[in-house]
């Protein structure tokens, strides 16, 4: 994909995504969970992934608007 050419940018992305979805997990009393038996995981993962992919799309969109 043409969003994580940079390798700078994809190795920052990887970072931001983990500590999103470790974040997400650990949040208290919310659905999130950090057992991967339970749907609360997979959607935290879920979103900490399709969250880095939008703003990854929306910085390369519009790199430079001043």
């Amino acid at each position: 994909m043409k969003i994580f050419a940079n390798k700078k940018i994809r190795n920052v992305s990887i970072v931001l995504t983990v500590i999103h979805a470790l974040a997400l997990m650990f949040t208290p009393r919310t659905s999130w969970s950090y057992d991967p038996k339970e749907i609360g995981f997979w959607l935290a993962i879920f979103s900490a992934v399709s969250s880095t992919v939008v703003f990854n799309l929306f910085f390369v969109k519009f790199p430079n608007k001043d």
